[in-house]
């Protein structure tokens, strides 16, 4: 009796240790992709590698649910995308900009990255950021290297905070349609 306890034990450990690798193998293939897509939902890389360390633990807890028939990167996307929400919730304290869906746009540009090559998609926004007159790519700098806020970026502007917000807004979907349109190419 004990050794069939013992082998049941010793089984559920080698599967446990099974499931914990085929997770991490997983996570690594997809990490960069995933980093892009929360780096587009928060804004800001320091953020994102903070969240990306929570959604792993709770990409983990949930990963005896995950129907393998679904693409690994979608599925963590959408647990991304929720923990991303309740982050911004939390964090943000000008409800003007948390009741605006620009995150939603470029996160929106990013959900379908494993469905193309990251190299080729990297590229072409590297290209596009590129062909940014030097005052816009500085923005893009600020705020998504610098986590510098639309707030202080306003305030050195001398417009308001909506003002600059709207002048985003239609730079990242100018970015949007930008690689959408050299990744195509490519």
């Amino acid at each position: 009796m004990n050794q069939k306890v013992e082998q049941l034990n010793e089984d559920a450990e080698a599967r446990e240790m099974e499931l914990r690798l085929e997770f991490e193998q997983m996570l690594q293939a997809s990490r960069d992709k995933l980093m892009l897509y929360l780096v587009a939902l928060v804004s800001n890389v320091a953020d994102a590698e903070d969240l990306c360390q929570r959604i792993s633990l709770v990409m983990w807890q949930k990963f005896s649910d995950y129907d393998r028939s679904r693409s690994f990167l979608s599925w963590a996307c959408g647990i991304a995308r929720f923990e991303a929400y309740n982050f911004r919730r939390a964090r943000v304290a000008d409800r003007m900009l948390w009741r605006n869906d620009l995150p939603e746009l470029l996160a929106s540009t990013l959900e379908n990255l494993d469905q193309a090559p990251s190299h080729q998609r990297l590229s072409a926004l590297r290209n596009c950021v590129q062909a940014l007159p030097e005052r816009e790519q500085s923005f893009v700098w600020q705020i998504y290297w610098e986590g510098r806020s639309f707030d202080s970026i306003a305030q050195s502007l001398g417009c308001s905070v909506r003002t600059f917000y709207n002048r985003m807004y239609l730079l990242r979907r100018r970015l949007s349609h930008c690689v959408a349109r050299r990744s195509k190419a490519e």
